[in-house]
C-alpha cells in the first residue's frame, strides 16, 4: 500500500512538474518547447484545461488560426461557463474571419461572467471591424466603466469617437489611452491618426515620430508618417525623400534582388497577367478611379487579378469580382506568404495602388514578387529599390519636376479617370444668381485645411465683399473644436461669423453632391490637393481655383483643371491664386455659364474615356514588360 501511494505522489510530482516547467517555457517565448509539454501532459489527461488553453494560445500565436479555432472549441465543451475559454475562442475565431462566431463567443463569456473586462474589450473591438458603431459604443463604454484606466477599452472609445466625427473627444480619449498603455507604439499611433483627422498635422506627425522612437518596428505608425508629411506645409522635397528612402531601406528583403524569374516565357506579345495588389476594390475614391480601367482591360491581351486586402466588401466590391479573372482575399497573408502566391501565380506585372494608405501592402514588392513591379495612385515615392515604375502623367511631372523619387517615371497621357457622373444630382443654378453674393466652399479632409490655406482664402473673402465660405467634410465641421479654430480664424481677420457656413452631416453620396448647390467657386487646399473632390465639384458645375505646387501632391487639382480645359483657373502662385478667384467672384455671367456647361465638358474630358484610358494604360504595361524582356528595368 505504501508503494502505491509513493508511485501515485510521484505521478503527480511529475504532472505538477511538467506543468510548471510548459508555463515557464510558454512566458519565455519558447513555445516549441512548451507544445510538447503541454501535449504529453494531454497523454496523460486529455481533458487537462489548462494544457488546452496554452496549446491554443499557442497555435493562435503561430498562425495556425484554424487549429487554435478547434482546439478552443473542444476546451469550451468541457467548460461552457469559462469566460477565459469562451474569449480564447472568440479570439481565434476573430483572426480566422469568423466574426459572427467571435461576437457569440464574447457574448457567451459575458454571459458567464457579465464585468469580464477583456470579452468586452474584444467585443467592442469586433463591432468596430464590422462597422456596428452603435453596439460597439454600448460595450466600450460598459469597459470604461469597469475600468476607467484599461488602455485598451479607452482605445476602442477613442476610435469610435473618431469614427462618428466626434474629433475632440476622440482626441482626449486617446491621449488617455496613450498615457496608460503598455504598447505605446500602437497608442501614439491611434492618437497621431485622430490629431492628423481633426487638422492638427504638427501634432499628428510629433505623435508618429514618438511612436517609432519608442518601437521602431511599429510599421503602421511609420505608414502614417508617410502619409502625414504629404501634409506637412513646411517640410523641403529632400527632407520628404529621404524620409522615403530610409523607410525603404528599413525594409530590404535579403535575396530579392537574385529572383531573376529566369524560368519566365519572355515572348514580348504574349498574354500577360496584370496582379492588382489593393485594400481598396470598394466604394472607395482609389476604387472609383480603378473600375473603369478593369472595366475596360483588353482580355485577349491581358489576365486580370485581383489580390484583394478585402477587410470592407460592398456592391462595388461585387463589380471589381466580376470583372476580374480571379479574386484572391489576402487577409491573414504575411506579406512573404503572398509573396510566394503572387510568384506561384506567374504574374507578370504587379500593380501596388495607394501603397501607404489603409491596409495597403506595398512591402511586398521588397520580395521581388513579379518581374515588373509599379506604384499606382501613390502621392509620392514608395521609396522601394525594389518597386520598378511609378505611374503619372506630364501635368503630375513635367520634364522639369524638381520631385525626387526612387522608380522610373512612366508618363501617362492623362493619369486619372472617373467614371462618367451621369447619376450625379442636376447643378441647379449657379447659388449666386438668387443669392447677390458668391458662395466659395471647399469640401475637403481638415487636415489639408492648415494656415496657410485658411490665409489665402481669409484674403479672397476680404477682397470679396459680401461672399461665403462654405466647408464641409462628412460631420467633422459639426464637432465643437474644429469648428471653434475656424470661427477664431475669421475673428482673428476681422471677418463676421455669418460668412462662414460649417456644413456638418454625414451624407450619401447623392445628398453630399447636392451640397454643391450652395457652392459657386471651389477652393482647393494645399499642398496635398483633392483629387475626387476636385472632380465632383467640376461635375456639380463648381469650377475649381487651384494651385501649381513643385510635386505630385500638389499639382493633383491643377491637373485635372487643365484635363477638362480650365487651365487658366490653376495658378503658378499664391498671389495669382488669390487673384484668379476674385476676378472670377465678379465675373457673374461666367460663374453662370459655368454652371450651365461644366458637367457636360467634363463628360466630353479625358477624365471620363475609360477606352482610350485602358488602352494608355495597357501600352504601358506593353512597354514595360518589353523592357523587361530585354533584360531592363525589373531584372
Amino acid at each position: 500500500m505504501g508503494e502505491l501511494l509513493e508511485m501515485e505522489a510521484s505521478v503527480a510530482d511529475t504532472v505538477d512538474a511538467r506543468m510548471a516547467s510548459a508555463a515557464a517555457h510558454y512566458l519565455a517565448g519558447h513555445l516549441d518547447w512548451a507544445e510538447s509539454l503541454w501535449r504529453r501532459i494531454l497523454v496523460d489527461n486529455p481533458d487537462n484545461l489548462t494544457a488546452l488553453t496554452h496549446l491554443g494560445l499557442i497555435a493562435g500565436r503561430t498562425g495556425h488560426g484554424g487549429a487554435a479555432v478547434k482546439i478552443f472549441r473542444r476546451a469550451a465543451t468541457l467548460s461552457p461557463d469559462s469566460a477565459d475559454i469562451q474569449t480564447f475562442l472568440g479570439d481565434a475565431l476573430f483572426d480566422t474571419g469568423e466574426v459572427p462566431g467571435a461576437i457569440e463567443a464574447y457574448k457567451m463569456a459575458l454571459q458567464a461572467q457579465p464585468q469580464f473586462l477583456a470579452a468586452q474589450v474584444n467585443l467592442t473591438n469586433t463591432y468596430l471591424h464590422t462597422g456596428d458603431l452603435a453596439d460597439a459604443e454600448v460595450w466600450a463604454l460598459a469597459a470604461v466603466s469597469r475600468d476607467p484606466e484599461c488602455a485598451a477599452a479607452l482605445s476602442n472609445l477613442g476610435q469610435i469617437f473618431l469614427k462618428t466625427g466626434r474629433l475632440t473627444a476622440a482626441v482626449k480619449t486617446l491621449r488617455l489611452a496613450a498615457a496608460r498603455a503598455d504598447d505605446k507604439g500602437q497608442a501614439l499611433t491611434n492618437l497621431g491618426a485622430a490629431l492628423q483627422i481633426s487638422g492638427d498635422v504638427d501634432g499628428a506627425i510629433d505623435a508618429f515620430q514618438r511612436a517609432l522612437a519608442g518601437d521602431p518596428n511599429c510599421h503602421l505608425a511609420e505608414r502614417n508618417l508617410l502619409i502625414s508629411v504629404l501634409n506637412q506645409v513646411d517640410i523641403s522635397g529632400a527632407a520628404k525623400f529621404a524620409l522615403h528612402q530610409r523607410y525603404g531601406a528599413r525594409h530590404v528583403v535579403p535575396g530579392a534582388r537574385r529572383k531573376n524569374f529566369s524560368e519566365r516565357d519572355r515572348r514580348s506579345d504574349r498574354r500577360l497577367r496584370i496582379g492588382y495588389v489593393s485594400s481598396d476594390f470598394r466604394d472607395h475614391p482609389v476604387g472609383r478611379n480603378l473600375l473603369p480601367l478593369i472595366e475596360h482591360h483588353n482580355r485577349r491581351e491581358f489576365e486580370i487579378i485581383l489580390y484583394a486586402e478585402d477587410e470592407m466588401i460592398d456592391d462595388v466590391s461585387a463589380r471589381f469580382r466580376s470583372l476580374a479573372d480571379q479574386w484572391i482575399s489576402t487577409r491573414g497573408l504575411s506579406d512573404a506568404v503572398l509573396a510566394e502566391r503572387i510568384r506561384r501565380d506567374q504574374v507578370d506585372i504587379l500593380v501596388f495602388l495607394a501603397g501607404r494608405f489603409n491596409l495597403n501592402r506595398s512591402l511586398i514588392a521588397q520580395h521581388r514578387s513579379a518581374p515588373v513591379q509599379i506604384s499606382f495612385h501613390d502621392c509620392a515615392t514608395s521609396g522601394l529599390e525594389e518597386m520598378d515604375y511609378w505611374l503619372t502623367d506630364e501635368y503630375l511631372h513635367p520634364k522639369d519636376s524638381a520631385e525626387r523619387f526612387t522608380e522610373s517615371l512612366h508618363r501617362l497621357p492623362v493619369f486619372y479617370q472617373f467614371a462618367p457622373p451621369s447619376e450625379f444630382p442636376e447643378p441647379g443654378e449657379a447659388p449666386c444668381i438668387d443669392n447677390g453674393y458668391v458662395s466659395f466652399g471647399c469640401f475637403n479632409k481638415p487636415e489639408k485645411m492648415n494656415e496657410d490655406v485658411a490665409q489665402l482664402w481669409l484674403e479672397i473673402l476680404k477682397a470679396t465683399p459680401n461672399s461665403k465660405l462654405v466647408l464641409k467634410y462628412r460631420n467633422y465641421f459639426a464637432d465643437d473644436g474644429v469648428a471653434q479654430i475656424w470661427r477664431d480664424r475669421f475673428s482673428s481677420f476681422g471677418l463676421a461669423a455669418d460668412r462662414l457656413i460649417l456644413l456638418g452631416s454625414d451624407d450619401q453620396l447623392d445628398d453630399h453632391l447636392a451640397l454643391y448647390r450652395q457652392i459657386d467657386i471651389a477652393l482647393d487646399p494645399f499642398p496635398f490637393n483633392g483629387a475626387t473632390t476636385t472632380f465632383e465639384a467640376l461635375a456639380m458645375g463648381a469650377p475649381v481655383i487651384a494651385l501649381w505646387g513643385d510635386g505630385f501632391v500638389s499639382r493633383v487639382a491643377a491637373a485635372l483643371m487643365s484635363q477638362v480645359g480650365l487651365g487658366d483657373f490653376a495658378a503658378p502662385t499664391k498671389d495669382q491664386y488669390v487673384r484668379c478667384a476674385v476676378a472670377l467672384a465678379e465675373d457673374t455671367p461666367r460663374i453662370s455659364e459655368l454652371r450651365r456647361g461644366l458637367r457636360l465638358q467634363v463628360l466630353n474630358s479625358s477624365l471620363c474615356n475609360g477606352t482610350d484610358y485602358a488602352e494608355t494604360v495597357e501600352t504601358a504595361f506593353r512597354s514595360m514588360w518589353r523592357n523587361w524582356c530585354a533584360g531592363g528595368l525589373g531584372e
